[in-house]
């Protein structure tokens, strides 16, 4: 008996040893979906075309070239974090259909989580330098080693499945409540370099786990904080093995990869760390003082700072593509990668600028008076309207603003009624893409939402005009049209009453030519983002990255 207790003392003392006492910050950080979905890695491939689609959340200002200066220049953020002008990345992912063709995978939302993951309370923990960019996973990847931290790291949960486990490859079913892609990135170090190619300045911890406060190896001495995502795709498909295809061309999942560049104020991140408990908040950033300031709930509003490049390629967007874009056949099941020797780049960038006749500017977003019309002296829909039709229409009926609604719609006058043009908030949900560009952002207004457009005063009306400026390229068309207010019952869908204008017009209109369907924050009209519930659509603090949050114990 003696021995026994002896035993079990001996058993408490060491288990007490293990305890930490500490609890270190955890927040999370939400998006609305994609801002831009391209073949644009500014890590990989600073300046030129990715090798394959990417889904990206984060700063406004995103550029195939990465610069902290530029990304903290954005005028807004996916996420609900004002300040964070980071930005986030995963390959892009597609279905492969019976015939061949593959379909473009709606990333309906993703969460960015920063955790402090550190071997004891007095350690260190560093806040990422201005320039600091890191990738986690290898897209060529094949085979699965469970001894590996950097392949560990790399998982799926399939939500809507009850008892569904964690996997390393593409889940073995359908995921009726979204696939969640997960990459946890190393936390390590070696406290000179922004990056290093392969990202050979970061590492994970040599013990205890990818996703623990191990100890880093010698090479990388410093604690960072630890970054993970967890990126939602629909996937309430019938199953079939093989139909899940990253833009890499794979059909396993092991390629599954991640990028990060950095983009928070200087000096910002640290100041979370000292409140510890209080600001391991998971998703109730509020609970979090630093960080209660900037909490915004219209990271769906945010677009595309303009003259955004992208590459013009049709990447699935509308409709399925024979081939996925790039140099990326189907690989993984069949054996590694083989790509096409004899491939040849063709794409090349576009840069995004909505054609306006001379004379106009774009003033911004308008929310509608509730139950009325802000501008209602004339108005007219269009199944291929663009900023230029509507304005061309406006103008030939000699108003002076014009705005444009629900992708569609158009609505002129020369002032605004039960409202006030100093009302504009560009902050507002104006995202919906105009019916008749291939690509647009946030041109087209949304829901009871106008983006308007005003004659600059002293300018004569010039109907078919456009500034050079803002259009690469003019292809005329003529169309006569009897146009007319929405019928009452798509209005009433929005809430909002028809004006009664009815008019008919002809009118030669300027577009750009361009073949690009690249997704360009293709969002649903809601200006807010849903706080997710973790048991069904989000990591929960039990099963990040399957482990638990610490709370005295690893």
């Amino acid at each position: 008996m003696y021995t026994t207790t002896l035993i079990s003392l001996f058993t408490l003392i060491a288990s007490l040893n293990h305890i930490q006492a500490w609890t270190d910050p955890f927040f999370v950080v939400q998006h609305a979906p994609d801002i831009i979905t391209s073949r644009i890695d500014p890590v990989i491939s600073p300046g030129g075309i990715s090798s394959h689609v990417h889904s990206i959340v984060g700063s406004s200002s995103f550029k195939p070239t990465y610069t902290y200066e530029n990304s903290m220049s954005g005028r807004c953020t996916t996420a609900n974090v004002d300040i964070d002008r980071s930005s986030y990345w995963t390959p892009q992912l597609y279905r492969k259909n019976d015939n061949g063709t593959f379909s473009l995978v709606r990333m309906n939302r993703a969460n960015t989580y920063y955790l402090m993951r550190r071997g004891s309370q007095s350690e260190t923990v560093y806040d990422f330098p201005e320039g600091f960019r890191m990738v986690a996973g290898n897209p060529s990847r094949i085979t699965y080693n469970s001894s590996n931290y950097a392949e560990k790291a790399i998982s799926y949960v399939c939500l809507g499945v009850n008892g569904a486990p964690e996997t390393n490859g593409f889940p073995t079913q359908s995921c009726p409540n979204d696939l969640r892609a997960q990459v946890f990135f190393p936390n390590c170090w070696d406290g000179i370099n922004t990056y290093l190619p392969n990202s050979a300045h970061v590492a994970y911890p040599t013990t205890d786990g990818y996703n623990s406060g191990g100890k880093c190896p010698s090479t990388h001495p410093k604690r960072i904080l630890s970054i993970f995502y967890e990126f939602h795709f629909t996937d309430n498909f019938q199953y079939k093995a093989g139909s899940r295809v990253w833009a890499t061309g794979d059909d396993l999942g092991y390629s599954l990869h991640a990028d990060f560049t950095f983009g928070w104020p200087k000096g910002f991140l640290p100041t979370i760390f000292p409140y510890g408990e209080q600001c391991a908040v998971d998703f109730s950033l509020e609970n979090c003082p630093p960080l209660k300031p900037h909490l915004v709930n219209n990271g769906s509003a945010c677009t595309p700072d303009s003259g955004f490049q992208i590459v013009n390629e049709d990447i699935g967007t509308y409709s399925p593509i024979a081939k996925l874009p790039g140099n990326n056949p189907i690989w993984g099941s069949s054996g590694p990668k083989k790509a096409d020797p004899n491939y040849k780049e063709t794409a090349s960038f576009t840069t995004s600028s909505i054609p306006v006749p001379a004379g106009w500017t774009k003033l911004g977003c308008l929310a509608e008076p509730s139950g009325s019309r802000a501008l209602t002296a004339a108005s007219t829909t269009d199944q291929t309207m663009t900023p230029t039709k509507c304005i061309n229409f406006c103008a030939s009926k000699g108003y002076s603003l014009a705005g444009v609604e629900w992708s569609v719609e158009c609505y002129c006058g020369n002032s605004v009624t039960k409202t006030s043009l100093s009302a504009i908030n560009n902050n507002l949900a104006c995202s919906m893409p105009c019916k008749g560009l291939e690509y647009s952002a946030g041109y087209c207004g949304g829901s009871s939402l106008l983006t308007i457009y005003q004659k600059s005063s002293g300018t004569s009306s010039n109907v078919n005009a456009v500034s050079k400026a803002s259009s690469s390229s003019t292809s005329k068309s003529t169309s006569t049209s009897k146009t007319s207010t929405p019928s009452s019952s798509t209005v009433a869908g929005r809430g909002t009453k028809t004006s009664s204008s009815t008019s008919t017009s002809t009118a030669k209109t300027s577009t750009t030519s361009s073949s690009a369907k690249a997704t360009l924050n293709l969002k649903p009209a809601s200006s807010s983002i849903t706080k997710t519930s973790s048991a069904t659509t989000s990591t929960s603090t039990a099963r990040l990255a399957g482990h638990k949050r610490r709370r005295g114990g690893h």
